[in-house]
């Protein structure tokens, strides 16, 4: 992997009806973090790459010069906008946006640093540097950033930081293993467990997934008045979609089911919606294909893809 004034750093993020002055502060965060890495001379250039899978283009080219401008004659990040005219979904966005990806990062290149990262994060200024830095470890090939103000629950190793999967709230591989693996699932996965279904075939390849406690980014996520997620009903239905499809193609018929019986309950039409959709797809053999070796690289903790902390 080359690291120093010749490496590249490719940062995603996929927009839908993003509220534009969240993602202005997210980027001014992003170009003091890009401006740091490069100080630390581990990178040469910073690349951003925002695809919209919004009804109507959300970004112009005067807007990201707006930007720009703000940040000053000192940034280091280079911006490129993709509007795609339809929803692609967070997995298929990121495929679609890493087809357009040329030079080192393209599928035949020498290789680079692939950062994910929603469009509603703000990173600390050396959350790319501890990010990086924790990538460039022997054997680990996947690193997920620590989300405040409500921290992700699942368990990860206090010396290693090994965990069964990383959040791609915030990410960094690189261009190889995302080739290798053939980026995202984007057949089966829509919204949802596409990180963790990625996670799982990256350490099918021998890697490690880590947590980096150090790299922090604000997330921003709410909790209603009784402590619970605050969750709209699309992110309900492909939260419960993206299981059932998780648990299928990783082996676990059981936990299919258990979904399916629980959601075909009529408690919420929401679900039931999702758990007809999966109905669906197994009548027309649109499922993916269940994996042989799904036990030693997958991880299911009661409903969970993880042992939690909290």
């Amino acid at each position: 992997m080359i690291v120093g004034a010749d490496a590249i750093l490719r940062v995603q993020s996929i927009l839908f009806r993003t509220d534009v002055e969240s993602l202005r502060l997210s980027y001014l965060a992003l170009a003091h973090a890009a401006r740091v890495l490069k100080i630390h001379g581990l990178v040469g250039d910073v690349h951003l790459a925002y695809g919209d899978c919004s009804p109507s283009p959300i970004l112009s080219a005067a807007t990201i010069e707006a930007w720009q401008r703000e940040v000053g004659t000192d940034n280091s990040l280079l911006a490129e906008y993709h509007f795609f005219g339809a929803n692609l979904g967070s997995a298929r966005g990121h495929n679609t946006l890493m087809s357009k990806a040329q030079g080192p990062l393209a599928r035949d290149g020498a290789g680079g640093f692939l950062a994910i990262m929603n469009p509603d994060v703000k990173l600390a200024g050396d959350t790319l540097l501890q990010l990086l830095k924790t990538l460039l470890r022997p054997g680990v090939g996947l690193v997920e950033a620590r989300q405040l103000p409500i921290e992700h629950p699942k368990h990860y190793d206090e010396q290693t930081g090994e965990t069964s999967w990383a959040s791609t709230a915030t990410a960094i591989t690189t261009s190889k293993i995302y080739w290798e693996v053939d980026g995202f699932d984007a057949d089966t996965f829509f919204l949802y467990c596409d990180d963790v279904d990625f996670s799982w075939r990256v350490r099918e390849l021998g890697y490690k997934v880590v947590f980096q406690p150090g790299a922090v980014i604000f997330h921003d996520k709410r909790l209603t008045l009784e402590g619970g997620w605050a969750a709209s009903e699309a992110e309900v239905y492909y939260s419960a979609e993206a299981a059932l499809l998780l648990t299928h193609k990783w082996s676990r018929s059981d936990l299919t089911n258990k979904y399916l019986m629980y959601f075909k309950s009529g408690l919420n039409p929401v679900l039931a919606k999702a758990a007809a959709e999966f109905e669906k797809r197994r009548a027309s053999n649109t499922l993916p294909i269940p994996r042989n070796n799904a036990q030693e690289f997958a991880q299911f903790v009661g409903l969970e893809y993880a042992k939690h902390r909290f």
